[in-house]
């Protein structure tokens, strides 16, 4: 099941520039592809100025799982990807609200941010509900991907993880039939308190409509 319509009914303007200036990045598909080395390495140093362990959520929508995280764990940094604005600007609302010094929310193309992830850079990546995207001709847009679990592979530090989460059978087959490829991850079922830590909309939304959510945290295994 896909994401519906319920970004683009988001009743939200961009943020001032106040606001955008310390929480909000557009990096453009076309400058991302042609120009990449013009933005920074997306790392807790390209981003924050210091040394931390970071987590980056692709398609993070309005960042309220990102959001919770960012408030439990002040020490670390958190990075939100989405290739929608509308629902980032209300992420962006969320982040300041809390007075979140340690989160930042990027409009881009995800899989164009791959070549700026430096090795072992990141502690953890969530995709949590990605949209399946299952018609032949949507094949090329999934974030579930060979190319995604070859840079978490590179990025993800020893002991890092992928936490990925799902209401879709055949998506969550398809990440399973991909990761045999990667002897750097390992896999292993999300456990029933990793399920339910900091449910967010899409997390409750397909709950609620009965539908089974499966998971995974796939662990990047240590050198040797």
């Amino acid at each position: 099941m896909g994401r519906g319509r319920y970004p683009a009914r988001l009743n939200v303007t961009a943020p001032p520039p106040e606001l955008a200036e310390r929480y909000f990045r557009s990096w453009p598909a076309h400058a991302l592809y042609h120009t990449p080395d013009r933005f920074p390495p997306l790392s807790a140093e390209g981003l924050f100025g210091r040394s931390a362990p970071l987590t980056l959520e692709f398609g993070c929508a309005t960042g309220e799982y990102l959001c919770a995280l960012a408030a439990a764990q002040p020490e670390a940094c958190f990075v939100g990807v989405d290739i929608v604005a509308k629902p980032l600007y209300r992420a962006v609302q969320r982040a300041a609200a809390l007075d979140l010094a340690n989160i930042q929310f990027i409009h881009a193309d995800a899989r164009l941010l791959y070549q700026r992830i430096p090795d072992a850079a990141l502690a953890v990546i969530v995709l949590h509900f990605p949209p399946p995207l299952l018609r032949n001709r949507q094949r090329n847009q999934l974030l579930v991907s060979p190319q995604m679990l070859a840079c978490a592979a590179r990025a993800l530090a020893p002991g890092g993880y992928l936490s990925f989460l799902t209401d879709h059978p055949a998506l969550f087959a398809l990440m399973q039939e991909l990761l045999p490829a990667f002897p750097a991850l390992r896999a292993r079922p999300a456990s029933p308190s990793e399920l339910a830590a900091f449910e967010s909309h899409y997390h409750r939304r397909w709950a609620a409509r009965g539908r089974v959510i499966n998971g995974l945290r796939i662990e990047r295994v240590a050198a040797g």
